[in-house]
């Protein structure tokens, strides 16, 4: 299956097919070269998937993707299963087109041992982006390691847990 590009200015997500499911990367524009032509992209953080045997994987697993093109711009909508729980998320540039909004939840029937996104930075891409937390929505992401995640308490199953995010270039107001 070929690349999804979800594009906003000077900032794009990119799923793609690892395994049994969709794994993705944000990359950011480079700089203008000294002749005034566009950068290439850069690889500024990038999904931590686990596979098949894992109930609780580092990101929600999923194994289906479907664009939708609306009014105010493309949704990618992606749903999928690990253990006994269902995930599902919607993924859309930001109304300013500064920056990308993740939606995700997950409806599970035994209790979970944590969730959450969780993302890993090039070393080239050090920086260049920020993920905050939309509203209070728990569990947050997790890049490389540092806490924006949730390990619980959480409600008796069965229940649904959904958390919102946001990824920009590092110093752009929202």
């Amino acid at each position: 299956m070929a690349e999804t590009i979800l594009e906003a200015d000077g900032l794009r997500v990119v799923f793609f097919h690892r395994g049994d499911r969709f794994a993705h990367r944000v990359e950011v524009r480079d700089s203008a070269t000294d002749d005034g032509a566009s950068g290439g992209w850069a690889t500024a953080l990038e999904s931590v998937e686990g596979d098949d045997a894992d109930a609780w994987p580092a990101s929600p697993p999923f194994q289906q993707l479907h664009v939708e093109q609306r009014a105010t711009g493309a949704i990618v909508f992606l749903v999928g299963m690990a253990g006994k729980s269902h995930w599902s998320a919607a993924v859309e540039a930001s109304a300013d087109r500064r920056s990308v909004v993740f939606d995700a939840a997950v409806r599970y029937q035994q209790a979970p041992s944590r969730l959450g996104s969780e993302y890993r930075r090039p070393a080239a891409g050090a920086g260049r982006v920020v993920v905050e937390p939309c509203g209070a929505a728990a569990p947050w992401p997790v890049v490389d390691g540092r806490q924006m995640t949730s390990d619980g308490p959480f409600a008796p199953p069965p229940a649904t847990v959904a958390w919102k995010y946001r990824i920009a270039i590092a110093g752009e107001d929202s």
